[in-house]
């Protein structure tokens, strides 16, 4: 009796665990990044510091929208640094990158800024952000994603 008790709460787990992600995940379309957009250089805050930025790997995850078009949840690392000799306090450093969408023939169908707010701690030299946002891309388009320099 205990066997079937504990079989039945398995097969119950189960069914509401698989109930719970309601999302099915898709394939993503491509996402990109230039070679000039890659790697730049940004001035901090209150130091007027120069600080290299680096994209260090980019994750998504997929879903399917009602409309057809694609939800993607994406993940850009980033690496900051920062000469330690030119000043080692706190600092803000805003990270710009440029988001494009483009369909299958290569038309633009959507451009635009974001900025990242993140900084420096106090002796810190590097460290690896992770910045988050979301793209809506046509089933057959495509993302590109570029760090801009601010110096």
């Amino acid at each position: 009796m205990k066997q079937l008790y504990t079989l039945a709460l398995v097969v119950c787990l189960t069914f509401f665990i698989s109930c719970a992600s309601s999302e099915d995940f898709v394939q993503c379309p491509p996402l990109s990044a230039p070679t000039e957009g890659v790697r730049v250089y940004i001035q901090t805050d209150y130091e007027k510091q120069r600080a290299e930025v680096r994209l260090n790997g980019v994750s998504a995850q997929c879903t399917l929208e009602s409309s057809g078009d694609i939800m993607m949840e994406v993940k850009a690392g980033l690496k900051l640094a920062r000469n330690l000799n030119q000043g080692a306090g706190a600092d803000i450093a805003i990270v710009p990158l440029i988001i494009a969408i483009v369909d299958a023939d290569d038309n633009v169908l959507l451009n635009k800024q974001i900025s990242y707010k993140t900084g420096f701690g106090q002796d810190t030299a590097k460290f690896f952000p992770v910045v988050e946002f979301e793209l809506i891309v046509p089933v057959d388009g495509r993302a590109v994603i570029s760090l801009t320099p601010t110096q």
